[in-house]
């Protein structure tokens, strides 16, 4: 049975409930970039797997130069020298030293490092001995084996988004490649005889078709594999047809337009005539009310609104969190930010969450929201860039400058877990 007027957060739930990691596969470490982790990963081995030295400088044995002062320095005969890769020809005794470069392997009998700079060794390279005119600690610029991580140790959690550190970590322990989710195919299928596509010309009362490319790099964006469809007229049987097309290579369909409930609305049959199932249609949000939610196939299928502003919403907050749930985002959350708002925003309260578009800025170390005093319009697409996301004013609330509300952030997900936001932009509004 198809509900209807969802609250937002019931209406995330519904999706949430019915859509799942997609399948697992195996992909070489040089190309996991964006891909999410599909299993634990532990290190086969410790890493530094040997002690290391952690500068250039004089492998040592601490005792030897414990007394060392630039008045009375300690003088050590130098027995030979190590290069990173290199592996010491013998052991470290008493009075010796040996000469070392960073990342190289400490030699047995060695407890320390002497750096450069508390001896003469940079002054005579070749020299004989060497003096050192300062004690040197125990360990000192040393990186003992295991010290970043242990044999066994887990290093990256199942649902871990893989980024450029993380492909650093797993190539530093051996790893060669690793089970990812595959990234979940999302189909885009705009709809509207108002509808021309940009090799066209533009007659009047036509439109481009700019919401498959919105759609399409926000697909990008939030981990998904664009794929978009040729655009269809407001005719029953073409959008059937096309809807049934495209299900066989998607893992999702996107659809924008025709969910209003005017004469050319036809999305809602068009699922159910494609045999698929609407399980809710409308949301308490404004901007994007009319959001439709089905699934075909054991598929799911948005039915996003035409008008940008409200599609970009819809997609922002439903289409967002399904592509996390797909791509292996354990509890997907997308993000959001407690700012404080520093403008009034000049809206009367409603008996739905409205979402403004909004600068975030820095300031005296704390967020603060100003939206746009102006495009707040579902049909405004010109104020949907330069935001850095939108405001949430709860239904039948009136605010004002100084309350605390949730900001819902537009970027990319980055690795490790870390909220995304445009820090850069952040910054640079704050400077202005």
């Amino acid at each position: 049975m198809m509900r209807v007027g969802l609250t937002m957060e019931e209406a995330i739930g519904e999706i949430l409930a019915s859509v799942k990691p997609l399948s697992v596969f195996q992909i070489p470490l040089k190309d996991s970039f964006q891909y999410r982790l599909a299993e634990d990963v532990k290190a086969n081995a410790p890493m530094p797997s040997f002690d290391r030295s952690m500068m250039d400088g004089y492998a040592i044995r601490s005792v030897d130069v414990a007394n060392a002062s630039p008045e009375q320095p300690a003088l050590l005969r130098v027995v030979g020298r190590i290069a990173a890769g290199e592996v010491p020809e013998r052991e470290l005794r008493t009075g010796e030293a040996m000469r070392i470069m960073t990342g190289a392997p400490i030699p047995e009998g060695a407890d320390a490092v002497a750096r450069f700079e508390v001896t003469d060794g940079q002054q005579n390279p070749e020299a004989e001995t060497v003096a050192v005119y300062l004690p040197v600690r125990t360990g000192e610029s040393i990186s003992l084996a295991g010290e970043d991580i242990r044999a066994n140790e887990t290093i990256l959690r199942k649902g871990t988004l893989i980024g450029a550190a993380e492909m650093a970590l797993l190539a530093s322990v051996g790893v060669a490649a690793v089970p990812v989710f595959r990234k979940p195919v999302i189909g885009i299928l705009s709809s509207g005889r108002e509808l021309v596509g940009l090799e066209q010309p533009l007659s009047y009362g036509k439109i481009y078709n700019s919401n498959s490319y919105m759609i399409s790099g926000l697909v990008s964006a939030w981990g998904g594999v664009p794929h978009v469809l040729p655009q269809v007229d407001d005719k029953m049987d073409e959008v059937v047809e096309a809807i049934r097309a495209a299900m066989p290579a998607v893992d999702a369909l996107v659809t924008t337009g025709g969910v209003a409930g005017g004469d050319f609305d036809l999305m809602r049959g068009a699922y159910q005539l494609a045999g698929g199932q609407v399980r809710f249609w409308k949301v308490n949000i404004r901007p994007g009310t009319p959001f439709t939610y089905g699934t075909l196939q054991g598929k799911p299928v948005f039915g996003l609104s035409g008008n940008p502003a409200a599609g970009f919403v819809n997609a922002l907050l439903f289409l967002q969190s399904a592509l996390l749930a797909m791509s292996g985002q354990p509890n997907p959350q997308i993000p959001v930010v407690e700012v404080e708002l520093a403008a009034d925003p000049q809206v009367k309260p409603i008996g739905m969450d409205r979402f403004l578009r909004t600068h975030i800025r820095v300031e005296a170390g704390a967020l603060k929201a100003i939206p746009l005093p102006f495009g707040q319009s579902a049909g405004i697409m010109s104020s949907l860039t330069g935001i850095q996301g939108f405001i949430r004013i709860p239904a039948k609330t009136e605010v004002k400058p100084g309350d605390l509300l949730q900001a819902y952030l537009l970027a990319m997900p980055a690795a490790g877990g870390v909220i995304p936001w445009q820090a850069a932009s952040l910054m640079e509004g704050s400077r202005k």
